[in-house]
């Protein structure tokens, strides 16, 4: 694994990435955001390497080590912090797509991401395969409703549609066969 390079601010203008131990600059970059890109790639290319960023006081801002062989050896340390196999939501083949959320279903989703140790959009996803799940289920209790209905009540299949009695024709109805049946009794 290559020893590292390091991304520092160039006395006059720009950025530049240098290779660990030599001292002129292997790229210069307009901004950091290039240069730190720019020493990934170098490091990816080298098999592995740590990329050191500084300040532009020279101060170190970020260290992190780029690669496989930087993989491997920080599992072996034990630095890599291992997730749940199932922590994860699945992946999806389907089309990516951009939202604004509302501010109470962005706190939800940061609470179940921090309670599954899962990222925000993981627990989105989570979120809305379960609403997705809970509507089919609304939409199958409905039908089955309606059929339930349909054979109760021959003739009247949609229970929104049907002719139902008002509570007063309820009451009157209970109350005139009530009476119907106390003189049925007395006679």
């Amino acid at each position: 694994m290559h020893r590292g390079f390091h991304v520092v601010k160039r006395p006059s203008e720009g950025w530049e990435v240098q290779a660990a131990g030599t001292q002129g600059a292997t790229s210069v970059h307009r901004t950091q955001a290039d240069a730190v890109a720019a020493a990934r790639r170098r490091a990816l290319k080298s098999g592995g390497a740590e990329i050191v960023v500084h300040r532009a006081d020279g101060r170190i801002r970020d260290a992190d080590a780029v690669g496989a062989a930087a993989l491997d050896e920080r599992k072996r340390s034990g630095q890599v912090k291992r997730r749940r196999p199932s922590a994860r939501a699945p992946r999806s083949d389907g089309p990516r797509t951009t939202l604004r959320l509302p501010p109470a279903l962005l706190d939800v989703a940061d609470r179940l991401a921090q309670e599954l140790d899962v990222s925000r959009n993981d627990a989105l996803l989570r979120l809305a395969t379960r609403g997705a799940r809970l509507y089919e289920l609304e939409q199958n209790i409905a039908a089955r409703r309606q059929q339930r209905w349909a054979a109760v009540v021959p003739g009247a299949v949609d229970i929104d549609a049907a002719d139902l009695p008002s509570p007063e024709e309820a009451r009157d109805a209970i109350l005139t066969a009530s009476e119907e049946t106390s003189e049925t009794a007395a006679s």
